[in-house]
């Protein structure tokens, strides 16, 4: 099955890491392809300030998750096979989901260890969030530990791929090395054949690609963990930023044309179109100074 998709990524350390003394290294990381049978991957994770190591995390975390996908595409191929618009067959694939994926990210979890263990580091320097979207000819297939973002457009409205764990709160998220972790872990799968684009991005991103002009339903996700606590935004991700975006990318012909473009918006909102270019104060706003992963599939 051919890829319909271009891809364009952008990874840029936070302008506060920049000004440290010295400088702290971009703690993101990210991974995406493209394979058979209609099948795109992104990975994306975000390593924690306060963790010494965490850039060697996410990058471990990253690499390690796409080998090992590509090693189960055999177990993600039999849940292709169902009938997708039967209800009872959605079951199975999302049951079948959630125990493959979850058996993914405790694999990579378990290297991750061995890799600190190698290295001598601790688990605490190791922290880090991860995000996994497999794109599928019925949908999606996801799942995350941790903060971050993911959503599609199916050509009529934006929906998110994952819900993130404590995104509303600094520094409050919840990493793959921690024990426990499997409480907080989410797997989705997601049923719709029209998707214009895809994304992950790191939570660095959420302020200008996720709309904030209202509070979200109370989805229940993580409601037996945070009880009366539990907080959800909208989720929704802000289709004009995402069609802006298409149109300054579709102006230049090269991957690396594109990706400097989508470079100069995310790193210093300079947005380019038609010749001309202007600062969007909602990404060059100096408060937004984390660190920005963004991976972007689109028609």
């Amino acid at each position: 099955m051919p890829n319909d998709y271009n891809v364009s990524w952008v990874n840029v350390q936070g302008k506060s890491h920049k000004k440290s003394d010295p400088p702290i290294p971009c703690q993101d990381s990210y991974k995406f392809d493209i394979l058979e049978n209609g099948i795109n991957i992104a990975i994306v994770s975000d390593g924690a300030g306060s963790s010494t190591y965490s850039h060697f995390a996410s990058a471990f975390s990253v690499t390690r998750l796409l080998e090992i996908c590509k090693s189960r595409l055999l177990l993600i191929d039999k849940l292709l096979k169902y009938d997708t618009k039967i209800e009872e067959e959605k079951k199975i694939v999302l049951e079948g989901w959630n125990t493959l994926s979850k058996e993914m990210f405790d694999q990579t979890r378990a290297d991750l260890l061995k890799f600190g263990e190698d290295s001598s580091y601790l688990p605490k320097d190791l922290h880090c969030t991860l995000i996994l979207v497999i794109k599928t000819p019925f949908g999606f297939l996801s799942a995350n530990i941790g903060d971050g973002r993911a959503g599609y457009y199916n050509g009529v409205e934006t929906k998110p791929l994952i819900v993130p764990f404590m995104t509303f709160t600094a520094g409050a998220t919840f990493f793959l090395i921690k024990e426990g972790w499997e409480n907080i872990f989410r797997s989705y799968a997601v049923f719709d054949e029209h998707v214009d684009y895809f994304f992950a991005s790191s939570d660095g991103c959420q302020e200008f690609i996720i709309d904030a002009s209202s509070k979200g339903p109370k989805t229940g996700v993580y409601d037996n963990i945070l009880g009366n606590d539990a907080f959800y935004d909208l989720n929704k991700p802000f289709h004009p930023f995402f069609e802006g975006v298409i149109k300054s990318l579709k102006e230049v012909e090269s991957n690396d044309e594109r990706n400097e473009r989508l470079r100069n918006l995310i790193e210093n909102g300079i947005y380019s179109l038609n010749g001309e270019e202007k600062e969007l104060k909602s990404i060059s706003d100096p408060t937004l100074d984390d660190d920005k992963t963004f991976v972007f599939f689109y028609k």
